[in-house]
C-alpha cells in the first residue's frame, strides 16, 4: 500500500510541474521558428560534414 501512496504522490508531482511549464510557454513567433529551424539545419550540415570526412579517412586508411 505504501508504495502505491508513494506513486502516485509523484505522478500528481510530475504533472503538476508539465502543468506549470505548459502555462509559461508560448507560441514561437515566425521569425522565431524561422532562426530556430536554420540553426537545425545548419547542425544537420555540421554533423553530416564531419561523418563524411570521417568516412572518408577510415576509406583512405583502410584502401592502402
Amino acid at each position: 500500500m505504501r508504495l502505491r501512496g508513494g506513486l502516485i504522490s509523484r505522478l500528481r508531482s510530475i504533472l503538476h510541474e508539465w502543468r506549470l511549464v505548459l502555462q509559461r510557454v508560448r507560441k514561437p513567433d515566425s521569425d522565431e521558428y524561422m532562426h530556430a529551424g536554420k540553426i537545425m539545419w545548419l547542425g544537420i550540415l555540421i554533423v553530416g560534414a564531419a561523418a563524411y570526412l570521417v568516412h572518408l579517412a577510415a576509406y583512405m586508411l583502410l584502401r592502402g
